[in-house]
């Protein structure tokens, strides 16, 4: 395991468009069977907050793990680092911010009743492992290269679906919804939340099946977010589909947002038009935008399924952990899935 161990100091020059592959690896977090109650906020140190407020956390805890068949890159960690030093002087206004908790299944489930300390509960997932991982994994044996050869390759998968594999790992974290996400434990999802990208949805559809849009008597609305995306930089896999495509493909989730994005020209995945890279500036403005959007929407559990560098942005930088341990800092694996109580600025 490699540690970062240096603090990025504010001069550091912000390093821009790493490249960044693999962050994570198949496993579950959150098998804590801890019955304590959450404790709640704070309320006297959420005074509204710019960046410069953030409670650092040691950057030492951030720990980009190697594991079989993965790759990790300390320049992702450091340049987002380096960029958040910077990015408090780019906004004049401030920003939505919400202090943090990290808690199990069993504390969220009581947190759900904790209308004073929590706004809302999130369950955050990465998906499970895809077809160009298997590919790359696959292509660095067969040849001994890189990830960079992999991509160039015209069999590379684009916008891939999960491995079998994927499927298992997503299967794992559905037996843990299936236990602690019903009316029992009060702990119901009211919004799902997924990225363009098809691995993303289709690990949220797995992991809770009995709240698919099609299937579920409840009506819980799934929402594709283009905020949640994982940006091209040139990467095929997350060259996304069209909005028919995914439409067809995932019938009764409501891709406006994605259409408006896409109609906009906010969105540059499409295989027709990619940017050479995003920057982790241009990162940490999608994870904000995002929980700007959140914070007017009423639904207060709400799950989100996503990708590695992107929930590392939300959680080590948009959010505001108190008594972090550097759990927020750390990316997530392939399949986890991690309870977060917020509580709006």
């Amino acid at each position: 395991m490699m540690i970062i161990k240096r603090v990025v100091s504010l001069r550091q020059p912000l390093l821009r468009g790493v490249q960044v592959r693999y962050q994570g690896s198949a496993a579950l977090n959150d098998s804590s069977s801890k019955t304590t109650p959450p404790r709640p906020f704070r309320h006297s140190n959420m005074q509204s907050a710019t960046i410069f407020s953030t409670p650092r956390s040691d950057t030492s805890a951030m720990a980009l793990k190697r594991d079989s068949g993965d790759y990790y890159f300390e320049e992702h960690s450091e340049a987002l680092l380096s960029a958040f030093n910077l990015y408090g002087a780019m906004h004049e206004e401030p920003r939505v911010t919400a202090t943090a908790r990290d808690m199990n299944l069993i504390e969220a489930a009581l947190a759900v009743r904790d209308v004073e300390s929590y706004d809302k509960i999130l369950i955050l997932m990465r998906h499970g492992e895809a077809k160009h991982n298997a590919f790359e994994r696959e292509y660095a044996q067969k040849h001994g290269s890189s990830f960079q050869h992999a991509n160039d390759d015209e069999n590379y998968p684009v916008d891939p679906m999960l491995t079998g594999k994927g499927c298992g790992q997503m299967l794992n974290v559905s037996n843990r919804t299936a236990t602690f996400f019903n009316k029992e434990t009060g702990l119901l999802p009211d919004l799902f939340v997924v990225s363009p990208l098809r691995r993303a949805i289709q690990s949220a559809l797995i992991a809770f099946p009995t709240n698919s849009p099609l299937t579920s008597l409840t009506g819980t609305p799934w929402v594709c977010h283009p905020a949640c995306m994982e940006q091209a930089n040139g990467n095929k896999s997350e060259f996304v589909s069209s909005p028919e495509e995914l439409e067809e493909m995932f019938p009764g989730i409501n891709f406006e947002l994605f259409n408006q994005s896409l109609m906009r020209g906010n969105v540059y995945n499409s295989k027709v038009k990619v940017p050479l890279f995003e920057s982790k500036i241009d990162l940490m403005n999608r994870t904000d935008a995002f929980l700007e959007w959140l914070k007017e929407r009423d639904e207060r559990v709400v799950v989100v399924s996503s990708h590695a560098t992107w929930l590392q942005s939300l959680c080590a930088f948009s959010l505001r952990y108190e008594e972090s341990n550097g759990k927020n800092l750390e990316m997530f694996k392939k399949g986890e899935m991690r309870s977060v109580g917020i509580k709006f600025s």
